[in-house]
């Protein structure tokens, strides 16, 4: 019994290290288990060698990897494949890899695990690289390290040979002339806002929406994202040096950006928005607004340094006419009560809080028109109700000549001394109005007062002094 175990332990090495087939004339024999190893020069591969080591497809460029076996492989098994990034990053900090990147995951592709056949002594594998990052990368070496893990079947891996540091020379397989450069398509135009024809900006709820325009040189090609980031520097400069007088610069708060922008498969040229907040506008009353923008990060491609920087000033005074309905309320032209406009005191302006309306409260209480507005509006846009003092609306008109016009006010309250008044760009030209107690919130009544205007567009500022009336339209005529 002590005889048998004496000799069970080599037996069952040889069980764990080799495996038993029969040769060409049915003996069995025992053949050994193989070491892996990953083909390299002293553990480094430089792409490319004399134009070669790599294959360009339309998209990718694919590096052939070598696994060489110290035998023939007595059965089918399988290889893992990893990374290892600390490996490169720390040879980056090290500075033995000059001028190097560490390719990121989207940059690249590998296979998890790959199977060596029987009775094969090397097996390969592709890493591919996204053309687009070599791009990206113009000018810099790309790296990674590739390592070879967990072979199956009892293989083993040779010591010091399971890792590859991978070294691409993106220049030597790019030609310059091929590269595609990411710009803003209007650089070396300051971006001036307002502009009406082509209109270049939309007024929203609380804010100015400036498109801005990105293109990338050569052909389009595959679907591929960026970002864009605030640049701080750039405004102050040109206002310390003059170039841009009478203008604040605003800060990241001031503005919102996409988080990042996306080029569709096939289109070179894309636009995204620019929020500017119009409270910056009431915050520095007369002034301009400037901001500076970067392109950076492309997931493919290259920026271009010189055109990757875009400037855009906003001019409140231009943004001051925003007639919700497009065009602003052309008033009548020939004199006498004939010939009359009405305007639904619910169409005021846009531009939301402070900008074309003030509410004391932020939240359309009936919410069924223009619902995403303070102002509250009673039915669909039939009257302005729940009214508090201070309160007031904007609306875009334009005179056809000079005169005064009857203004008509279509008012309703069940209380006693109520107040309004009427501005015109800004000047009380009609003092305080008493708003009479008609007996119920839906009884209205007009009440005339007169407003004077030159030839051109003007802003209507109807004030409520106090609340507690409800508001439905006014009527203009041309007295003289």
């Amino acid at each position: 019994m002590k005889y048998t175990k004496y000799f069970s332990l080599p037996l069952l090495l040889a069980a764990m290290y080799s495996c038993e087939k029969k040769d060409i004339k049915g003996e069995e024999i025992n053949v050994q288990k193989v070491s892996v190893a990953l083909q390299s020069n002293n553990g480094m591969l430089m792409v490319p060698v004399a134009d070669t080591g790599y294959v360009k497809e339309a998209f990718t460029v694919d590096i052939p990897l070598t696994v060489k076996l110290s035998d023939a492989a007595p059965s089918i098994f399988d290889i893992g494949v990893s990374v290892n990034n600390d490996t490169i990053t720390n040879l980056i900090a090290q500075g033995a890899l000059e001028n190097a990147v560490l390719l990121q995951p989207e940059d690249y592709s590998l296979p998890y695990r790959i199977t060596v056949p029987f009775g094969s002594e090397n097996a390969s594998f592709k890493l591919k690289v996204n053309l687009g990052t070599f791009e990206k990368y113009y000018g810099q070496w790309l790296a990674l390290a590739v390592e070879l893990k967990d072979p199956t079947k009892n293989n083993s891996l040779e010591e010091g040979k399971k890792t590859v540091i991978v070294q691409i020379n993106t220049t030597a397989i790019v030609p310059v002339d091929q590269i595609h450069y990411v710009y803003f398509t209007d650089f070396g135009k300051r971006i001036d806002v307002p502009v009406e024809k082509p209109k270049n900006y939309v007024v929203g709820n609380g804010i100015v929406q400036v498109p801005l325009s990105v293109s990338y040189t050569s052909s389009a090609g595959k679907s591929f994202y960026l970002k864009v980031t605030p640049n701080l520097d750039t405004v102050p400069k040109l206002i310390a040096s003059g170039a841009l007088p009478n203008t604040v610069a605003l800060t990241g708060g001031g503005f919102a950006l996409p988080d990042s922008i996306t080029f569709r498969d096939f289109n070179n040229t894309l636009s995204f928005p620019v929020n500017v907040n119009l409270a910056n506008f009431t915050a520095n009353p007369g002034k301009k607004v400037a901001l500076a923008v970067d392109l950076v990060q492309p997931s493919m491609y290259k920026i271009d340094s010189a055109r990757r920087t875009i400037v855009v000033l906003v001019d409140a005074d231009g943004l001051k006419y925003n007639p919700y309905l497009g065009v602003p309320f052309l008033l009548p032209a020939s004199i006498g009560a004939s010939g009359s406009i009405t305007i639904k005191a619910a169409d005021f302006d846009l531009g939301g809080e402070g900008w074309g309306y003030h509410d004391n409260d932020p939240n359309n209480q009936p919410g069924t028109y223009r619902p995403n507005e303070g102002v509250d509006i009673e039915g669909n846009g039939n009257n302005i109700g729940f009214t508090g003092g201070g309160e007031w609306m904007k609306y875009t008109v334009e005179a056809p000549a000079d005169g005064e016009w009857d203004f008509a006010i279509g008012i309703a309250s069940p209380n006693n001394d109520q107040k309004m008044h009427v501005e015109v760009d800004d000047e009380n030209q009609t003092g305080s109005i008493d708003i009479p107690n008609t007996g119920d919130w839906q009884k209205y009544t007009y009440v005339h007062t007169t407003i004077k205007m030159k030839a051109g567009r003007h802003l209507v500022k109807f004030v409520f002094e106090t609340g507690g009336a409800n508001l439905k339209d006014y009527v203009l005529y041309r007295k003289k």
